[in-house]
C-alpha cells in the first residue's frame, strides 16, 4: 500500500511538471518577458549596453521550432572569432556550425557586420545598428531567431569614408554592391534620385549593401532580377542626418558589440510598440537562401 502510495504521488508530480511546462510554452500569440532594469557597463569609459530583459533563458526559449531555435548559441560561443590584428582582419567563415539553414545565415551576416564594425572603427566611420536588428540585440542579445538580413544607418558623409576605403579592407568574400559596382542595382528612371558625385545613387531602395559571394537568396532566380543576391547587410544612407544621433553607445549582439543610436530605447517603443520586448512565437523565416553555393553557381547548375 505504502509503494502505491509513493507511485501515486511520483505519478502526481510529473503530471503536475508536465501541465507547468505546456502552460509556458502554450500561450496566445506572445511570450512576455519580464522588463527588469537595463543593466549598463561601463568599458574603458565607454557605455556597453546589455539589456536585461534580453534574457536568453526565458520561458519563450523553451517553445520547440522545425526550422530553427529559438535562443541558439551566440556567435562568439560556437568558437567565432573576428579581429583586426596588425592591420590586417582575421574573420573565419563559421557558417557550417549550426545546424538550421536560417542560423548558419545569421552567422555569415554576424561575419559581415563584425568585419564592418572594425573597418569602422579603423577609419573612425559613424555608422549603427537599426530597425530589425537593435530590436534582436536589445531583446535576444542577437538576431531575431527568424530575421533574414542587417540593418545598419549612416550618415551620407561617413558612406563616403566607407566607400573610399571598401575595396582596399574588404575581405574578398564580401561584395560592396551599390550602384557602381553592380550596375544592375540601379532604377530604370534615375531622375528622381540623388546621384552623389563619388558614391552614386544611395537612396532606398537602390541603397548599398554589403554581401556574401557564397551564398544566395534565390530572390533575382526567381523573378529575373540580375544584381548581386547574396545574403546581406541593408545599408540606409542618410545625407541629412541628426547629428545627436550619432552613437556614443554600444549594444551587444552576437558576443560582439556595435554602436547603437544614443535614443534607442525611444526608437524601439516608436517603431515597435511599449511592448517591443514581447517575444512572438508564431513567426518563422520568410527567407530559405542557399548558405553554401553563390547564385551564379546555382545558376551554373540549373
Amino acid at each position: 500500500m505504502r509503494h502505491r502510495k509513493i507511485l501515486f504521488v511520483f505519478i502526481f508530480l510529473v503530471a503536475t511538471m508536465c501541465l507547468l511546462m505546456i502552460s509556458l510554452i502554450q500561450t496566445d500569440s506572445k511570450l512576455r518577458l519580464s522588463p527588469t532594469n537595463k543593466c549598463v557597463v561601463i568599458v574603458d569609459r565607454e557605455d556597453i549596453v546589455y539589456p536585461c530583459y534580453g534574457n536568453r533563458f526565458g520561458k519563450h526559449c523553451l517553445v520547440a521550432l522545425d526550422w530553427g531555435e529559438m535562443c541558439p548559441e551566440l556567435y562568439t560561443e560556437l568558437g567565432g572569432k573576428c579581429n583586426l590584428i596588425n592591420g590586417t582582419i582575421q574573420c573565419p567563415d563559421i557558417r557550417n556550425h549550426a545546424k538550421f539553414r536560417n542560423r548558419q545565415a545569421q552567422l555569415v551576416m554576424t561575419r559581415m557586420l563584425r568585419i564592418f564594425d572594425l573597418i569602422a572603427q579603423k577609419h573612425n566611420i559613424d555608422y549603427w545598428i537599426f530597425g530589425g536588428t537593435l530590436l534582436g540585440a536589445a531583446r535576444h542579445h542577437g538576431f531575431i531567431p527568424w530575421d533574414y538580413d542587417i540593418d545598419i544607418e549612416m550618415p551620407l558623409e561617413e558612406y563616403v569614408k566607407f566607400f573610399q576605403v571598401a575595396a582596399k579592407d574588404l575581405p574578398p568574400d564580401i561584395f560592396f554592391q551599390n550602384s557602381i559596382s553592380d550596375p544592375a542595382l540601379n532604377p530604370d528612371d534615375p531622375s528622381g534620385y540623388h546621384k552623389h558625385e563619388i558614391v552614386g545613387i544611395y537612396q532606398a531602395t537602390w541603397n548599398p549593401r554589403l554581401r556574401d559571394r557564397y551564398s544566395c537568396y534565390k530572390f533575382c532566380m526567381s523573378y529575373g532580377c540580375t544584381w548581386h543576391d547574396g545574403l546581406m547587410i541593408d545599408m540606409f544612407v542618410s545625407p541629412h542626418m541628426n547629428r545627436s544621433a550619432v552613437p556614443r553607445r554600444r549594444i551587444s549582439f552576437e558576443g560582439f558589440t556595435f554602436p547603437v543610436q544614443n535614443d534607442w530605447e525611444e526608437y524601439l517603443i516608436e517603431n515597435f510598440g511599449e511592448n517591443y520586448f514581447e517575444v512572438p512565437i508564431d513567426q518563422e523565416p520568410k527567407e530559405s537562401p542557399d548558405v553554401f553555393h553563390g547564385c551564379e553557381e546555382l545558376k551554373g547548375s540549373s
